[in-house]
């Protein structure tokens, strides 16, 4: 497995990954085939990524397969540009082999090499799987969201979680 910044040729290689995504975990944002992101906008957005210091969009490539992504995002003013939010993902077939944990180091090492000092995210509350791996990567439950996400016509708690580094 190899971890590195997203290039512009992994854009259609991530399409297929989101939508992958999108229909094997209802844990995702969207649902499947809400995602409108045509090839052009993905490689756009990921130049965006890469020509930005406070933006963070990588992969984990295994034998040449893009298997799972992460993303984060800083703050844009001066109060929060320590911070910055977080997004992972990992192909249904690699999960529990330790991929969202190196990623997530990968995000970190990054982080501190770009002054960003706090990094959050949000979960489903019932996806007690990447709780716990954040649990495990030392983020802590800051709070609940109630009622974030609809998902199947019921409703879905979110906890927040940060990790101070």
């Amino acid at each position: 497995m190899k971890i590195r910044e997203a290039e512009v040729n992994d854009a259609a290689a991530m399409l297929e990954l989101f939508k992958k995504l999108d229909s094997e975990t209802s844990f995702m944002l969207m649902e499947p085939g809400e995602r409108k992101t045509s090839l052009e906008e993905q490689q756009k957005q990921i130049e965006s990524f890469a020509n930005t210091a406070s933006k963070l969009m990588a992969v984990a490539e295994i034998q040449g397969h893009v298997a799972g992504f992460i993303v984060a995002v800083g703050g844009f003013a001066q109060r929060n540009q320590h911070s910055a939010y977080m997004v992972i993902g990992v192909e249904k077939r690699y999960w529990r082999q330790g991929i969202a944990g190196a990623m997530i180091g990968f995000m970190e090492d990054w982080a501190k090499n770009h002054g960003i000092h706090r990094i959050e995210l949000t979960v489903v509350e019932e996806n007690l799987a990447a709780r716990a791996l954040y649990r495990r990567c030392q983020y802590v439950e800051e709070g609940l969201k109630r009622d974030a996400l609809k998902i199947g016509g019921r409703f879905f708690n979110e906890i927040y979680m940060a990790k101070l580094i």
